[in-house]
């Protein structure tokens, strides 16, 4: 019997996503560890949550995704539950380096991991 919802290998996945927020503190950091645990619970078999790295003043939690407008939004829904402000979206395919902004919607400036 096929299953429902494959399990997704985060090797198979297209894009990956980019949620970076302001943070130099350990209550950032301790927030964001939570936020990023309750993501990869909301966010299912669909995206996989691939870790976080912390540094010069910022936070970035990685996504594997094949839908990262989808994966977005779920994790938009979610930040509304938590006190976390200032966040930037990006995506990427992963056979190119270049960044595209998702939100916010005019940021204006060229993304790059902090």
């Amino acid at each position: 019997m096929a299953e429902l919802y494959p399990i997704k290998n985060e090797n198979d996945m297209k894009y990956q996503l980019v949620l970076q927020f302001d943070g130099s503190t350990i209550e950032d950091f301790d927030e964001l560890l939570k936020f990023e645990l309750d993501l990869g619970i909301s966010l299912g078999h669909e995206h996989i949550v691939d870790g976080h790295d912390f540094g010069s003043g910022g936070i970035n939690i990685f996504i594997h995704t094949d839908k990262p407008e989808k994966a977005f939004d779920l994790s938009k829904q979610l930040l509304g539950n938590t006190n976390i402000n200032e966040m930037v979206a990006a995506y990427r395919d992963f056979d190119c380096e270049e960044y595209t902004v998702i939100y916010p919607e005019n940021y204006g400036k060229e993304f790059c991991i902090v």
